[in-house]
């Protein structure tokens, strides 16, 4: 590790002693690019960020370092080339164009060039950094990288990336990123610097796995990050390389910090070029810093709308829910989780929601059957929520949430504590059945009255604060999990009930929740454990969650505080969707991820992992709403991909085998072994696509927004407005 050390060291030169040579300048709106033989400077008002050796390569654990040969500017550009020559004797010519791009920012072409190779040169990498010399702490700056690290390393699993200040490397894969870009400000300024890969194509190859050093010229990769070390450097190494901490593998002897080493072959006609766009934003503070760098990045990789017909997409998903039903001994339910491509049913054990989403599969097959006539979708979507309305509920208001079926016995209960993701979910769900029954005459008062003794039970046991915990043991309803940051999970919820009711104290208890998560997760930019069996770290679903919740509190109130607060958390949640393409691994024919579909629009779950799925599917109704909410044509775009994209990954084609259409996959890897997965579908996945159209249905009356957009605005500000203030649902 010695030579990464030394590129350390050598950002961190200071600038005062340098022989004055020849430089020339590039302006981008109030940003300096100042480029000389010896020196490279990017500054901005105060803010200064510096490397004395602007071409940097690794050849077989050697570091070369050098100025530019000739510095040459040219019709708005400055052309740099270089040439460089390793201790055995292997030649490489670096040739590096700068130009100005977007306000503030520059573009650098680079592409290094094999003159002579010799055989005892296996392996090179090159380097591209600046460094701000006056920073020498981590814990000086907020950090955005997608999906990965946002403003401070708190709430992340110890091993995670990013969750260890002690480190000196920061490298991350850009496939391992949502878009190819990497940002931090130091806390005390206005100004933030990002890095970014423009025109990234990650390409590997199946076997591109491990913490060993990988050579291999099929790699297309690189990685971005930070490096401290006598200040701090922002990063591009290509191939990427991952550090001190990765997920490509284990390190041997239980080592908890390392590399995992990827390289070109020191050869002649090698491809070794890139082109990264690198500069300053202003910025207000860190979601301002968010917003800015991750819409700049969106605009520049301008995502693809992968179109699939939406009704198909709804036909397809109800048509899994009739065939996987399934009473056991009088426990109707849909398993746990079904094989694919074979169609096989795993294990029929219901969790009521988050995973398991039984009601709210039940009431969409049931509603289904009241639209279209089909009196057995009906019963059995009701003989489920009867189930769990007559057998889950403990005589305070608890609920159980997790039962096990058997065809030779009664069903048992786990005992497996309550939390407000999984409660939530089904709640809503019911919620739905009841006013849909309600809505075709056929009363149902038993199933509301089951929501309303769990909503007294949360309003008895909220916190002074208005939060709830994570989870409660069922049996005495004491806490288990003392986390407050799920509350944001059950004030959709809370609200559905008051529109439904009328009751006053179901608002009260959801304004008081809400004042608790706009100060603790709004304000503290603190979206965490809505991924409950991985509980307490920063993920997507806990941006999901708040976005429904201010969204709900801004229809009750019209307080424009909750739509901004829906604003910020959604500009979170999309930066962990994949929003640029990332292709399988050549030479992979086992990969589960299908041909014809795209990463772009799957989503990272969680920080500490990088598996992918398709959960963003619930979220394409809210994003809508923003664009009509707001006008900003950007989420409309983001909704598009999210409704679309997301069902890609659907059989709807019937060229996976699948034993029905509507399968899909769990979970994958974007990554090592890309595209292959659990190869078992989950109840929330048909959930994920349903859950959104029907919320589409009772706003607009159609399910594609492709479909909804050819209404008059007018119209459609109406109609949303209408949805609004009934949350889609018929008064009690």
């Amino acid at each position: 590790m010695k030579n990464f050390i030394c590129l350390g060291i050598v950002w961190g030169i200071s600038v005062s002693g340098l022989v004055a040579n020849a430089s020339y300048s590039l302006v981008s709106d109030k940003a300096c690019l100042e480029i000389s033989d010896d020196r490279l400077s990017l500054s901005q008002s105060t803010v200064l960020y510096t490397t004395s050796q602007p071409v940097i390569l690794e050849v077989n654990g050697e570091t070369l370092s050098g100025r530019y040969k000739t510095v040459t500017p040219k019709d708005g550009q400055v052309i740099c080339s270089a040439k460089l020559t390793s201790q055995n004797g292997s030649v490489f010519e670096v040739e590096d164009i700068f130009s100005k791009d977007i306000a503030g920012h520059f573009l650098l072409d680079r592409e290094v060039s094999v003159v002579k190779a010799k055989r005892e040169d296996r392996y090179f990498n090159s380097y591209f950094g600046l460094c701000n010399t006056l920073v020498n702490k981590a814990e000086e700056n907020e950090y955005f990288v997608p999906g990965i690290w946002y403003k401070d390393n708190q709430c992340l699993r110890a091993g995670s990336l990013a969750s260890d200040y002690t480190d000196n490397y920061f490298y991350f894969r850009e496939d391992r990123l949502p878009l190819p870009v990497v940002s931090a400000k130091v806390q005390s300024t206005r100004l933030s610097v990002d890095l970014m890969h423009v025109g990234a194509n990650p390409v590997s190859f199946y076997g591109e796995n491990g913490v060993g050093r990988i050579v291999d010229e099929r790699m297309q990769f690189g990685s971005l990050g930070f490096v401290q070390a006598k200040g701090q450097s922002i990063m591009f190494v290509f191939p990427g390389i991952e550090g001190e901490k990765s997920y490509t593998g284990r390190f041997p002897h239980n080592r908890t910090k390392g590399f995992s080493y990827r390289s070109h072959p020191v050869k002649k006609g090698i491809e070794h070029a890139y082109q990264l766009r690198f500069g300053f934003n202003e910025v207000a503070d860190f979601p301002d810093m968010v917003d800015k760098v991750w819409e700049q990045s969106w605009n520049q990789y301008n995502p693809r709308v992968q179109k699939v017909d939406i009704n198909d997409a709804y036909r397809a998903s109800i048509e899994v829910l009739d065939a996987y039903l399934l009473n056991l001994n009088g426990a109707p339910g849909w398993p746990f989780s079904i094989y694919l491509p074979n169609g096989l049913a795993r294990a029929y054990n219901y969790q009521m929601g988050f995973i398991g989403f039984q009601l709210s599969n039940a009431y969409f097959l049931l509603r289904n059957g009241l639209e279209n006539n089909r009196e057995e979708y009906v019963e059995d979507g009701c003989s489920v929520i009867d189930f769990w309305v007559e057998n889950s509920q403990m005589e305070n208001g608890l609920l159980r949430t997790w039962a096990d079926a058997y065809v030779d016995r009664k069903h048992t209960w786990r005992d497996y504590e309550t939390s407000m993701r999984v409660t939530a979910g089904g709640m809503e769900g019911l919620m739905g059945a009841w006013s849909v029954m309600k809505k075709y005459g056929r009363e149902r008062p038993r199933w509301l009255q089951y929501c309303r003794r769990y909503a007294d039970w949360l309003g008895a046991n909220q916190n002074a604060d208005g939060s709830f915990y994570l989870s409660y043991d069922w049996k005495t309803g004491a806490p288990i999990r003392k986390s407050p940051y799920t509350t944001s999970n059950i004030i959709r919820f809370l609200i559905e009930l008051y529109v439904v009711t009328g009751d006053e104290d179901y608002f009260a208890t959801a304004m008081k929740a809400g004042e608790f998560c706009y100060r603790e997760v709004h304000e503290a930019y603190r979206y965490v454990g809505g991924v409950v069996d991985n509980p307490n770290v920063k993920d997507r679903e806990s941006g999901q969650l708040a976005i429904y919740a201010f969204l709900a509190l801004y229809d009750m109130t019209g307080d424009e505080k909750w739509k901004a607060a829906a604003l910020q958390a959604a500009r979170y949640t999309e930066t962990f969707m994949f929003s640029y393409q990332v292709p399988m691994s050549l030479g992979d024919y086992l990969t589960d991820f299908p041909p014809s579909a795209t990463v772009i629009g799957q989503t990272l779950i969680a920080t500490g992992h990088s598996g992918i799925d398709n959960g963003m599917a619930f979220s394409s109704f809210q994003y809508y709403r923003l664009y009509l909410l707001t006008g900003d044509k950007h989420w409309l775009d983001v909704a598009r991909v999210i409704q679309n994209n997301t069902l890609s990954i659907m059989d709807l084609q019937g060229r996976m085998g699948y034993k029905y259409r509507g399968l899909l996959t769990e979970c994958f890897n974007p990554q090592a072994n890309r595209g292959h997965s659990v190869r078992q579908q989950l109840p929330w996945n048909q959930a994920s696509i349903l859950e959104p159209m029907h919320r589409f249905k009772d706003a607009f009356g159609l399910i594609d927004i492709d479909e909804i957009e050819k209404l008059p605005m007018e119209e459609r500000q109406q109609r949303i407005k209408n949805y609004a203030e009934t949350q889609g649902l018929i008064r009690e």
